[in-house]
Formats: structure tokens, C-alpha cells, sequence
């Protein structure tokens, strides 16, 4: 999970996105996460903060920038190492919600190339 922690990090700070939500600014939150400065229990109160924001919005919308943002913040918290079987469709939702977003997904790919090691054959 780490690299997949490591590669969204990236792609959202290549993007300059941003969160607005100083408390439960998921950039913060990942990054203590992977240097133990962020406990478990942070990492799903700021879950909880951002699937209330997608809730309270409707979990239907796929518009507003504000619920998509919620929806990529969720994107960024979720991985855990309970969730490793789930890589792939973490992955993939994290690049369509990029698509939702505006955002360059092109861009976010060709990190993909560069962050993690593929096997050529």
C-alpha cells in the first residue's frame, strides 16, 4: 500500500490539488501515516470527515467540485494494509475520479510509468 500511498501523493501534488480542510487534510494525514507520526485512528476520523461530505452532498453527485474532492480525499485515506487485495480498483478509481475532476489523467498515467517498476517482457 505504501507504493500506492506514495504514487497518489505525487500525482495530487504534481496537480496542485488542494483540500481546504486543514483538520483532516488527507495530504497531512497520509504523509504522518507513513512516517508513524499519523495513528490508524486519525486516518479514519478524516475518512469519516470526507464520506460525510460526499454523503451529505449525494453520494450520486459526480459534479460539484467540492463532493469530488471529498471523493479523492476518500481516495487517498482508504488504502490501508488491510485493503492490499484491492490495489487495482484503488488504483482505478483514483484516476476516475481524477477524470471527474478536470484534472490531466494523461499526466497521472505517465507517473504511473515512472513510480512503479514494470516488468518488460
Amino acid at each position: 500500500m505504501r507504493l500506492l500511498l506514495l504514487y497518489m501523493l505525487k500525482v495530487i501534488e504534481q496537480l496542485g490539488i488542494s483540500f481546504g480542510s486543514p483538520s483532516c487534510d488527507p495530504i497531512f494525514i497520509v504523509k504522518g501515516l507513513l512516517v508513524e507520526k499519523c495513528s490508524e485512528a486519525d486516518r479514519r476520523s478524516a475518512l469519516t470527515h470526507w464520506w460525510s461530505i460526499v454523503d451529505e452532498r449525494g453520494v450520486r453527485d459526480f459534479q460539484g467540485r467540492d463532493v469530488l474532492v471529498a471523493r479523492l480525499a476518500v481516495c487517498l485515506l482508504s488504502p490501508n494494509e488491510e485493503s492490499t487485495s484491492e490495489f487495482g480498483e484503488q488504483l482505478s478509481w483514483f484516476l476516475e475520479v481524477l477524470g471527474f475532476l478536470g484534472e490531466d489523467v494523461d499526466k497521472a498515467i505517465n507517473v504511473i510509468e515512472q513510480h512503479f517498476d514494470f516488468v518488460q517482457g
